[in-house]
């Protein structure tokens, strides 16, 4: 948590710099698991490039070798297929909004941090176009539990139904708004830097489901 007087790095940033520094700081694989191999981890960021861009089914496996600068026999090699890749590095593009935007899973998604960042939302953006595509097999969802930890620990005695509705509801406005709000305010006859903050507001006010749920603290 930041200290008192101390200035919170954009959490925007902190999430890019920790990407950043996965890819370089153990270029020898002596680091935890999931860095033990440059390419395999070249791999991983190639793939949340791509999935930026792009939904799984418009990537293939030579896609992927060609984006991290690596041989194809390497996608077989290290994860068996080319879903296998896109699930690994899904699941490790949530752990790491997890540690950086959420702090460690101690707060929550901060609406700008992922409405002013692609390489936060079109990840999520993408692969949810998709419900019945490669990654729909996911079993864990990080960014999900830690939300329902900290509803858990700020609101012990409150309605479960509630807290997972109110959950869902956010984390579905703050990855479909970049996607579809700007289209959605042009369409229906706003001007997006005037009347268009009326849709803004109402945005906001749907956010405000955090409350209810005991983040209010933890935003």
């Amino acid at each position: 948590m930041v200290r008192s007087g101390e200035r919170r790095q954009p959490a925007a940033r902190r999430f890019c710099d920790a990407a950043q520094s996965r890819a370089v700081s153990d270029p020898v694989g002596t680091g935890p698991p999931d860095r033990v191999q440059p390419s395999r981890q070249a791999l991983l960021d190639a793939a949340l490039r791509l999935l930026a861009d792009r939904t799984p089914s418009e990537i293939s496996g030579r896609d992927l070798a060609g984006e991290a600068g690596v041989n194809y026999g390497l996608v077989h090699y290290y994860f068996g297929s080319k879903d296998d890749v896109l699930r690994a590095a899904s699941t490790q593009h949530m752990e790491r909004l997890v540690e950086t935007v959420m702090e460690g899973g101690t707060r929550a998604v901060p609406a700008d941090a992922v409405m002013g960042d692609r390489a936060v939302w079109a990840v999520t953006g993408h692969m949810a176009l998709e419900p019945t595509g490669p990654l729909a097999l996911r079993e864990t969802f990080p960014v999900i539990e830690a939300y329902r930890r900290i509803v858990e620990r700020a609101d012990p005695d409150g309605d479960p139904v509630h807290h997972k509705a109110a959950i869902a509801a956010m984390v579905a406005l703050l990855v479909g708004w970049p996607i579809f709000g700007p289209q959605n305010t042009g369409n229906g006859g706003l001007d997006p830097e005037g009347e268009g903050l009326s849709l803004a507001r109402l945005r906001d006010h749907v956010l405000s489901l955090q409350v209810s749920v005991g983040l209010g603290d933890a935003m």
